[in-house]
């Protein structure tokens, strides 16, 4: 026995199939949650929505700026630091409560851009400098594009009794190794083979000093708001 259907009862059914496949995965379709937090990353604001049962997904973008000065081979380097990133994220309730288990990416563009102060004599690899030699002395550290994160929290910004959630989070940003560039510019040596060697070696002892963070900390604390 055979039933045949009609183009509009065909269309109609696959409809409700496809309906039912869509809002099944629950909260995705019904709420989502904003979320405004202060972390190791820079102010920041994430969306976020339900992805499947106990399972979000969180997008978000991070940034700060402020100066910091370094110090290598006793000459100070003044740097602009600036925070700025995104995050992809997928959050795991795995007892269906608040805390969670995070995994994901971020699209790194943290980076720490400026000068050498100036100086009569500059320690610069294993050899010092004048100020007539080297010329003006920048400098620029920053990490790969896209690097992994993985880590804890808490607070489930699409689900709950309150539409107000504190949130939190602990993790780790595997950056990799910084890259570090020195640059010298109009001075006497600037483009001296053995003086670039020096600068090289330069860029070395600042990555070496500067290798932890590789594995960027992550501690944030926000708030949420359920729409």
């Amino acid at each position: 026995m055979s039933i045949k259907l009609s183009h509009k009862q065909a269309l109609a059914a696959a409809a409700i199939s496809l309906s039912t496949f869509v809002i099944t995965p629950a909260a995705m379709a019904e709420n989502f949650g904003l979320n405004l937090k202060a972390s190791t990353l820079g102010a920041g604001i994430e969306l976020s929505a339900g992805l499947a049962d106990k399972l979000n997904i969180r997008v978000g973008a991070n940034y700060f700026k402020f100066a910091k000065t370094l110090e290598e081979d006793g000459t100070n380097y003044d740097f602009d630091l600036k925070l700025n990133s995104f995050t992809a994220l997928v959050d795991w309730h795995a007892f269906g409560g608040g805390f969670r288990i995070t995994g994901g990416g971020v699209l790194d563009k943290n980076s720490l851009e400026g000068a050498a102060q100036a100086s009569d004599f500059y320690d610069i690899g294993n050899q010092t400098f004048s100020q007539a030699e080297v010329g003006t002395l920048n400098g620029l550290i920053n990490f790969r594009n896209i690097s992994p994160y993985v880590g804890i929290g808490w607070g489930n910004m699409v689900s709950g009794d309150s539409n107000w959630t504190f949130t939190a989070d602990l993790g780790v940003v595997f950056t990799g190794t910084p890259r570090v560039d020195l640059n010298s510019v109009g001075g006497t040596l600037s483009n001296n083979a053995v003086f670039l060697a020096e600068i090289a070696r330069e860029e070395q002892n600042v990555a070496d000093d500067i290798d932890f963070f590789k594995f960027y900390p992550v501690v944030s604390i926000g708030m949420s708001y359920r729409f």
